[in-house]
């Protein structure tokens, strides 16, 4: 983004796929955060995401290497890694043993989401990411998976901009047709979780609509936000309750993958994995929604010290002020505040902060 004032990416949990689509024995060159690395699962079902070029000769193994066993080889000499990224074997010279080995990223499987996680400064994780509790409830909800899993791909979008979405009450008549703009609700922050909600009428001015088929109903979007990479917004809308989550991960410096992860309420009398009726219309709907989104950031200047109106700046300020923390390398220092430039490793404290207006 023009004028994008920092010069880290955010720390935090990112998401770089399903593991419906990660099989055991399955290699996949991929680049995060300006690196290129490798992203594979064992034949023993473990995923690794590693550093990808060999220290041997500088293969990539995303291209053409392959699983053996509980190990990556590189398609130029065989030299083998472990998932831990350790030099295994050297099939040509067993005896042989070399100090070298390929850096590991932490990941995780979270709901069948495969996770990672980066640190700018180092750090290993100092939170975990708890998922949302409809994916896991199949009885309630339709799986998110095929269904609800929306790549939308790698666009020209920094970390930051979907989750800025969650102060911005306005933008929803102009962007997204609504009838009203939000209504905050909830404003409460904990370290490096932002838990909001927003009320709405969804139908506004018609007299029925396919998700408000009674008339216009008083509901509310219920908004999380674990660091910058990973948002949902829980929408409650009559007996309906659908999650969008929103995982946006650095490919390099101007781009970032996009995943939308959709779970909706089942149907009425639904004995099938496959979405119907309201429930159908509703992912498709979203999946429509976010995009006009995409046309606005792809597009966007940062505006460091915008001209606030009608209110904006109680929450946006809060906003930035919170995702500062990401950026720096000492968040919640206890009890005490150090000022520093967050745009290059640095410190910022970010204090706890609860505001409920219902």
């Amino acid at each position: 983004m023009k004028d994008w004032p920092y010069d880290v990416f955010p720390t935090g949990w990112y998401q770089i796929g399903y593991s419906e689509e990660l099989a055991p024995g399955d290699v996949r060159p991929v680049k995060y955060f300006d690196e290129d690395l490798v992203l594979f699962r064992t034949e023993g079902g473990e995923v690794s995401l590693l550093d990808a070029h060999c220290p041997h000769l500088g293969a990539h193994l995303g291209h053409g290497g392959r699983v053996r066993g509980e190990c990556i080889a590189c398609p130029f000499h065989d030299w083998r890694f472990t998932a831990d990224g350790e030099l295994h074997e050297i099939p040509y010279a067993p005896a042989a043993t070399r100090r070298v080995g390929l850096g590991r990223r932490q990941t995780r499987e979270v709901q069948g989401i495969i996770l990672t996680w980066y640190d700018a400064f180092g750090r290993e994780p100092f939170w975990e990411w708890p998922g949302i509790p409809e994916f896991g409830d199949q009885v309630n909800n339709y799986p998110i998976y095929p269904y609800g899993a929306d790549h939308v791909g790698i666009r020209r979008i920094v970390v930051q901009s979907p989750v800025e979405n969650t102060p911005d009450y306005f933008h929803f008549p102009v962007v997204h047709g609504a009838g009203q703009p939000g209504r905050p609700l909830l404003w409460k922050e904990e370290k490096h979780y932002l838990h909001t909600r927003i009320g709405y009428w969804f139908g506004y001015g018609r007299p029925a609509t396919w998700l408000t088929p009674n008339g216009p109903v008083d509901g509310e979007t219920e908004t999380e936000a674990w660091g910058l990479g990973l948002s949902n917004a829980r929408f409650h809308i009559d007996d309906m309750v659908n999650n969008q989550l929103t995982a946006t991960t650095p490919v390099d410096r101007e781009h970032s993958q996009i995943f939308c992860t959709i779970s909706v309420t089942r149907e009425p009398g639904s004995d099938s994995d496959e979405p119907t009726g309201r429930a159908k219309k509703m992912i498709e709907f979203q999946n429509v929604q976010i995009r006009r989104d995409f046309a606005i950031w792809e597009n966007q200047r940062y505006v460091e010290h915008p001209p606030f109106a009608g209110g904006e700046d109680l929450y946006y300020g809060r906003f930035r002020r919170w995702s500062k923390q990401f950026y720096s390398d000492a968040p919640y220092v206890d009890g005490k505040t150090i000022e520093g430039d967050v745009r290059k490793p640095g410190s910022f404290v970010v204090p706890e902060y609860e505001h409920n207006l219902t």
